[in-house]
């Protein structure tokens, strides 16, 4: 088990996978990490982003942004708005994802935005969690309340219905957990086993999307991010499809390459 705190999500997957190339195994229970301002990027963070990223790619793996885009469609919502991302764009996922191999892509973006309730209606997830954001907030502005208690609520990834099936290839994300307090939005996100190497920082790009969604659409801020990771892994790739394929000596040169941009940073200051 171990406690990671951070200004930014670089800057934390960093010392997240430090952590764990300093383990024997590669891999450990209960990470936790805590990232204060997920959706900031110093120039540092930013190189970071782009080593990481690089490396990714020409290791024949999905790169960061696509990643992100896995757990919020944000292009979709640049592109066509709050309107078109709840309306048209979960059926044009779904589309996608039929005509893709790898046909789980983009599924915990379909889940946040569709699911069935227990009479088998579908739903927003996501909507129905704007809508009672705004009225929190509504609420504390009316009442001046001082602090006030934080609003508190969930949307759940895992799905019992579909995934109790399946001893692979489930949804690593299984729970996420929002409140919102003093004006922020905060997440706290549960993953059941993670990838550090090949998602860690794609996923906590994509979550600081989704906060930033939430928050800019509520007219708040956006608070901290907590991930804990229950089972974390310093991988080497899955060595096929999209999930690219390296060793441990080239994960712990990118480590050591990123470490050398904030070290470096450190220095002229």
């Amino acid at each position: 088990m171990e406690l990671i705190k951070g200004e930014t999500s670089p800057a934390v997957w960093l010392a997240a996978a430090e952590h764990l190339n300093g383990l024997k195994k590669s891999e450990d229970f209960d990470v936790i990490l805590h990232i204060a301002q997920p959706t900031v990027f110093s120039i540092e963070d930013r190189r970071v982003h782009d080593e990481v990223d690089a490396f990714l790619k020409s290791h024949g793996a999905f790169g960061i942004h696509t990643v992100a885009e896995t757990i919020f469609p944000f292009d979709e919502y640049q592109r066509a708005g709050k309107a078109g991302l709840f309306g048209p764009f979960p059926e044009k996922l779904k589309a996608i994802q039929k005509a893709r191999s790898d046909g789980n892509w983009g599924s915990y973006a379909y889940r946040i935005l569709r699911q069935r309730d227990a009479k088998g209606k579908i739903f927003n997830p996501l909507q129905y969690m704007l809508i009672k954001i705004k009225k929190h907030g509504k609420y504390r502005a009316s009442f001046e309340l001082g602090p006030g208690s934080p609003m508190e609520d969930e949307i759940q990834i895992y799905d019992p219905a579909t995934d109790r099936g399946r001893l692979y290839g489930g949804p690593c994300l299984s729970h996420l957990s929002i409140k919102v307090h003093d004006g922020q939005v905060r997440f706290n996100a549960t993953y059941r086993s993670h990838y550090y190497v090949r998602r860690l920082l794609g996923n906590l790009v994509g979550l600081g999307r989704l906060q930033f969604f939430l928050a800019h659409e509520a007219g708040l801020k956006v608070g901290p991010l907590t991930v804990n990771s229950t089972f974390a892994r310093l991988d080497t790739g899955s060595g096929e499809g999209s999930g690219g394929h390296w060793t441990k000596a080239e994960a712990k040169a990118l480590i050591d390459r990123c470490r050398v941009i904030y070290d470096k940073s450190a220095l002229a200051a």
